[in-house]
C-alpha cells in the first residue's frame, strides 16, 4: 500500500506549482517519519514522492453537487485513470482540490472499502489549506488514520476534545504550519491494535497487548469504519 499525493483540478482550474508540490511532499514526509516514531520504529508507511496531477471534467459549481465533499467521486475517477478496481487499488490517495477555494472544509478520510487491512483509502483537503492552515500537518496525520482506518476515539467513549490520541479533535495537537505542536497527538491502545491490524499498510509492525497496553488500560472493543459507497 502506497500514499499517493494527489491534485484533483477543476475543469477550470490552473495547474499547481511545483512550490505546492514540494509543499505537500515536505508535510507528508514529516507524516511519515512521525508515523515511524510512534510505530516504535518497526514501521511506517511507503510513499509516493510525486504529484499525481488529474483534471476533472466537472467545473467547482458542478463538483460542489456532490454528496460527501466529492470524496465518491474523486476515488472512482481515480480508480479509472489508474485502471484498478476498489479491490485491487494499490493506494491511499491524498486528494488536494485544485480551484475549489476552502472546498472541501476542514478535509476527510476513509478506508475505501471499509476496515483496517481491506484495499487503499481517500483523504481529501483543499489545495489551499497547504499555504492557509496551520494545522495542515495535524490535520494529514489525523486523516491517515482514517484512510488506515482508524475510527475517532469518541466510538470508544472517549472525550473528543482532551483524548490524546491524534484520532481527537484534542487542539492541543495542532501544529504551526512545519512545526511541531508541543503536546502532540500520539497513538493510543486501540490506535495501535488497528494499524497492527492493517498487514497492507504496515506489514511489520506487531500489536503487543504486553506492551502496548499500560498497565491498568481497560483496551475498548474494536471497531471498524464501514466500506463507501461507489455505486
Amino acid at each position: 500500500m502506497i500514499v499517493r499525493p494527489v491534485f484533483l483540478m477543476t475543469a477550470e482550474a490552473a495547474k499547481p506549482t511545483r512550490e505546492e508540490g514540494e509543499r505537500l511532499i515536505r508535510y507528508l514526509k514529516i507524516a511519515q517519519a512521525r508515523y515511524f516514531e510512534l510505530l516504535l520504529g518497526q514501521d511506517t508507511f511507503k510513499l509516493e514522492e510525486r504529484c499525481l496531477e488529474y483534471r476533472s471534467k466537472l467545473s467547482f459549481k458542478d463538483m460542489q453537487k456532490l454528496p460527501n465533499g466529492a470524496a465518491e467521486f474523486a476515488v472512482n475517477e481515480l480508480l479509472k485513470h489508474d485502471r484498478k478496481d476498489r479491490w485491487t487499488s494499490p493506494y491511499i490517495n491524498v486528494v488536494l482540490f485544485v480551484g475549489t477555494g476552502s472546498y472541501p472544509g476542514g478535509g476527510g478520510g476513509r478506508p475505501v472499502n471499509g476496515g483496517h487491512d481491506k484495499g487503499g483509502g481517500i483523504i481529501i483537503m483543499a489545495a489551499k489549506d497547504l499555504d492557509s492552515s496551520p494545522n495542515f500537518e495535524s490535520t494529514i496525520q489525523h486523516e491517515l488514520g482514517h484512510s488506515f482506518g482508524l475510527p475517532h476515539v469518541d466510538v470508544y467513549g472517549y472525550d473528543m476534545l482532551t483524548n490524546p490520541s491524534f484520532m481527537s479533535y484534542n487542539p492541543g495537537h495542532h501544529t504551526k504550519f512545519f512545526a511541531p505542536s508541543d503536546t502532540p497527538g500520539r497513538l493510543i491502545p486501540e490506535d495501535m491494535r488497528g494499524l497492527g491490524e492493517n498487514r497492507w499498510a504496515f506489514p511489520n509492525f506487531k500489536f503487543d497487548p504486553s506492551r502496548d497496553i499500560p498497565t491498568g488500560y481497560q483496551i475498548q472493543r474494536n471497531v471498524e469504519l464501514g466500506p463507501m459507497d461507489l455505486s
